[in-house]
């Protein structure tokens, strides 16, 4: 790191500091501080929480993916985007969701179901989250210890052994996104991921371009994946995936299955389901959000394939000395894996463009550790203190202030816990499957719970509570399967003796030191169990809700957002939805337009690709120039959309500060339910009654 890639990180910081200060005097509510008080646009909405998805420990276990995979990865992706688009195009889930005017997805579950079923939800959901969050500061502080070259300070604490520098390092950002979050609640976590959205996705069109045109030669890095990538584990050729750790076809088919099932059902960046300022803001926000898979796609593929060209092609054999030797010294094989890229990034990439990355990662680190922090803490607030509160002493509303400084303590207690846990715990696993591990003990049955009652009208409250204690049951047996194994094969083997030598014989490698089954596999027969668990129940009860109550609409509807008095219209036709109404603006058709046409083309890239391939050898040399061109094309793509939602979102901006300037709060809007409604909406129809 020389002089001027230190003076690109102080900048960044300090500039998004003035702009989270500056938010501070819109945070005047509880809705302000979980929800921004729903008045988002949607070039801000999509930017910012493209952002907060891409955090910095996403971008390592990309990186740790595709060192493994290569290119192979971004072609299987591709049999996603359907699902991204559509889901984004038609408001799946999110757009009823919004107009549910739930602030969270467990309140929406004391809306639909029970305030019990709120409360264990929340509970789950805060268990699943906290530790999944878990490894964040500790996958953050270990790369920019590697990448900034900080030496360690190795010693022992209460008889555990910890890097004092290391310590120091997440301290120092965990802070910096703590003090963000403080600021203005969702208001300062909303716009400073959008100034940071904007600033990474500029860079990342930088990055393409040098490391596309100027950093390897191309032939060189083809070369390196054919020759030194083992032949059932290609980084060019999709069809010789088969021995790739972890990350093959099964489990990007299981990825697909998952984006369309549990969308919106993780909690980590729950204050952006609540923030826009209508349902049709929402749909279109999630379509801009869903074009960082463009955006993103170029620098966190090639960097991890140019760090594998470089640690093993001869032409970088002396350059990779230092590389090399770092990596050798580390101990543990799974730290080894998660900074192979940065270790050596940090030794290939010059001046001023390391400093760029750097810049990058910090801001990718703060984005989604504020956004996590607030919504983490939000939950354990607002699903579990206040409903309980709420059962204790009745529907008495709390002081806004108590209210926000107890989210505060909440908030506080997160980011203590989660430093701790980096600190302590010992990582086994791929982080993506660390996540699809701590994942399933929510993402296993809230799935159904979200989409049943979203969608049917007879989805009913067993049904929920039966595929819930189901899916955390099953969890947390894959949890103990996955870190226990062998001591598993042991209890099998003495329970069902029989049994087991017959299924040792057929599977050998169950009897190995590590559970054959992924966690991926886990997580998908978890939630395949939970969604017949759900409907089967359901039927059986036999009982049916008001739908139009629930989602506003008809009588119900709310003033200011007219679109959702259309809703029971447009739901007599299922392919409505891919319809643009009057609320659609002329950007919004080009948007929408442009998502299908987007689709389409690379669809119909994977859809002829894959069965010409099925039919025909296609060497890895052609594949190396498929590749080439494949990044030319998301280069310019990435270059456009920056553009384009850079400038709608600093329009958003202002009107969101004019909003919040002039929007009359309500003191009752802070997530209570009395009877299946917000105590908001009784307060707004007792004011109409009265009027």
């Amino acid at each position: 790191m020389a002089w001027i890639d230190w003076t690109i990180l102080v900048l960044l910081i300090g500039f998004i500091t003035a702009v989270a200060i500056s938010t501070r005097k819109y945070m005047k509510s509880v809705a302000d501080f979980l929800s921004a008080s729903r008045c988002a646009g949607k070039y801000l909405l999509g930017v910012a929480d493209g952002i907060s998805g891409l955090g910095a420990v996403s971008i390592i276990a990309l990186f740790e993916m595709n060192y493994k995979a290569g290119f192979t990865a971004s072609w299987w992706k591709l049999m996603l985007l359907p699902i991204g688009v559509i889901i984004a195009s038609t408001g799946w889930v999110q757009y009823r969701f919004r107009q549910t005017r739930a602030m969270t997805m467990a309140q929406f579950f004391e809306i639909r179901y029970s305030r019990s079923f709120r409360v264990f939800a929340g509970v789950m959901g805060y268990i699943s989250g906290i530790i999944n969050f878990g490894i964040f500061p500790a996958v953050g502080g270990r790369f920019f210890q590697y990448y900034c070259g900080f030496p360690a300070w190795p010693t022992t604490v209460l008889g555990f052994e910890i890097d004092v520098m290391y310590g120091l390092i997440m301290l120092f950002l965990l802070g910096i996104s703590l003090w963000f979050t403080f600021m203005g609640g969702q208001i300062a976590v909303m716009v400073t991921d959008f100034i940071q959205g904007m600033f990474v996705n500029a860079v990342f069109v930088i990055l393409g371009i040098y490391m596309l045109f100027f950093l390897f030669d191309w032939d060189v890095i083809v070369s390196a994946a054919i020759q030194y990538s083992p032949q059932d584990a290609s980084l060019l050729n999709p069809m010789k995936t088969s021995g790739t750790d972890n990350f093959n076809l099964t489990y990007f088919l299981i990825a697909a299955f998952v984006s369309f099932y549990a969308f919106m059902a993780w909690q980590g960046s729950q204050g952006y389901f609540s923030s826009a300022r209508s349902p049709h803001d929402a749909r279109m926000g999630r379509v801009i959000g869903q074009l960082r898979n463009i955006t993103q796609t170029l620098p966190l593929a090639l960097l991890p394939v140019c760090a594998f060209a470089f640690l093993h092609h001869p032409d970088f054999a002396q350059s990779a000395q230092g590389a090399h030797a770092i990596l050798d010294g580390i101990e543990s094989d799974q730290i080894r894996s998660q900074v192979t890229v940065t270790v050596a990034s940090a030794q290939f990439l010059p001046p001023g463009i390391m400093g760029l990355f750097a810049a990058v990662m910090l801001a990718a680190f703060i984005s989604t550790h504020d956004t996590y922090l607030h919504s983490w803490g939000s939950i354990f607030v607002q699903d579990i203190v206040m409903p309980i509160r709420q059962s204790l002493i009745g529907d008495k509303v709390m002081d806004s202030d108590v209210h926000v400084r107890w989210l505060k303590y909440s908030i506080f207690g997160v980011c203590t816990f989660i430093f701790l846990f980096s600190l302590l715990f010992s990582q086994q696993q791929d982080i993506l499957m660390f996540f699809a591990l701590t994942g399933t003990i929510y993402l296993g049955w809230a799935g159904s719970c979200i989409i049943g009652g979203l969608y049917w009208k007879r989805g009913t409250t067993k049904g929920a509570w039966s595929c819930t204690i189901l899916g955390v049951v099953l969890a947390f047996s894959g949890w103990y399967l996955t870190y226990n194994w062998e001591a598993s094969q042991q209890m099998i083997s003495g329970l069902f003796p029989g049994w087991w030598a017959s299924w040792t014989q057929s599977w050998p490698a169950l009897l190995g030191d590590k559970c054959p089954i992924t966690a991926q596999v886990l997580f998908f027969w978890t939630i395949v169990t939970t969604i017949m668990t759900y409907v089967v129940v359901s039927l059986l009860a036999n009982e049916e809700f008001d739908m139009d109550q629930l989602l506003h609409r008809g009588e119900y509807s709310v003033e200011g957002e007219g679109e959702a008095k259309t809703a029971a219209v447009a739901e007599k036709k299922w392919t409505d939805i891919f319809k643009m109404g009057p609320e659609f603006s002329q950007g919004d058709k080009i948007l929408f337009i442009g998502s299908y046409a987007y689709i389409f083309l690379f669809f119909a890239v994977f859809m002829i690709g894959t069965v010409y391939m099925l039919s025909t050898d296609i060497t890895d040399p052609s594949w190396g120039e498929f590749w080439w061109w494949f990044c030319v094309v998301i280069l310019l793509m990435t270059a456009v959309i920056t553009a384009w939602v850079s400038v709608g979102g600093i329009k958003n901006l202002g009107e969101l500060y004019e909003m919040l300037s002039n929007i009359r709060r309500d003191e009752h809007d802070d997530g209570t339910v009395v009877g299946h409604r917000s105590l908001a909406d009784l307060h707004m129809e007792e004011k109409k009654a009265g009027e």
